[in-house]
């Protein structure tokens, strides 16, 4: 099974994607990956890094989450995921909002490591409101403004291409459109997280370092403080999934 290597270069910071030796792989154990899509996508958003990573031999899934609010609490989210799971000891990568998910999941199913793709890392026993509340640099004032109109369908598109995916290749952003499905995210925001105590798991950041939804000065602090360490970095926007691909999968094989 062909291994992508590490994700770091010097001084903690992901290495440039394109100049990614490709030619220089090891092999090592395959690992499974469970890639949870986001609040306002559905699980296709994960084809292409679905498909680098079976290429390069690791097992995949994607679950799709439920979309309305009566299955849309933290725990009923979490044990979608976790019936998803395959093998033993997956590693979990979560996007943006449903970040939120990946302690409760690591609360039912043993996981190798948890991974906040440009996403939400929870505090227990706090709601993404309360954090919010606590420290309003979380998210860019103008996606605060704008995203409660995200819900709108004629304005969603207009509204997807400037926030989400701003840095995707022209050619791209119709597909990246067709990824975009809207979860009613009133529960997941409003729950307080359900542990009790953060899962003793390792877990990893990879912030998206021209994200305009969530900022990136409060994931890398985040990172530090709960997770313990430096964030990853990858260039762009809050979806690197789509428009950065082949570097996301790299960076996410170098964690196997």
């Amino acid at each position: 099974m062909a291994a992508f290597g590490s994700p770091r270069s010097s001084g903690g910071r992901a290495a440039n994607p394109r100049s990614f030796p490709w030619e220089s792989v090891r092999l090592t154990a395959v690992t499974e990956f469970v890639l949870v899509h986001g609040s306002g996508q559905h699980a296709g958003c994960w084809e292409r890094v679905a498909a680098l990573l079976r290429g390069a031999g690791h097992v995949v899934v994607a679950p799709d989450l439920p979309k309305t609010v009566a299955g849309s609490g933290l725990v009923e989210q979490a044990q979608v995921v976790a019936a998803a799971v395959t093998t033993a000891a997956p590693i979990v990568v979560a996007h943006s909002l449903c970040g939120v998910l990946l302690p409760v999941v690591a609360e039912r199913v043993p996981c190798r490591r948890l991974v906040f793709l440009a996403a939400v890392i929870p505090e227990p026993g706090v709601s993404v409101r309360e954090q919010f509340a606590a420290d309003p640099t979380m998210f860019h004032p103008a996606w605060l403004q704008a995203g409660a109109k995200f819900a709108d369908p004629v304005a969603r598109a207009a509204l997807a291409a400037e926030f989400l995916f701003h840095d995707c290749p022209a050619g791209e952003l119709p597909w990246s459109q067709s990824t975009v499905q809207v979860i009613d995210s009133q529960r997941m925001i409003t729950e307080r997280c359900p542990v009790a105590a953060w899962p003793a798991v390792p877990s990893t950041a990879i912030v998206a370092a021209s994200d305009r939804t969530l900022t990136a000065a409060w994931c890398r602090r985040r990172a530090r403080e709960r997770l313990g360490g430096e964030a990853f970095e990858l260039p762009g926007g809050h979806c690197p999934q789509n428009s950065r691909p082949t570097a996301l999968a790299a960076m996410l094989a170098g964690l196997a």
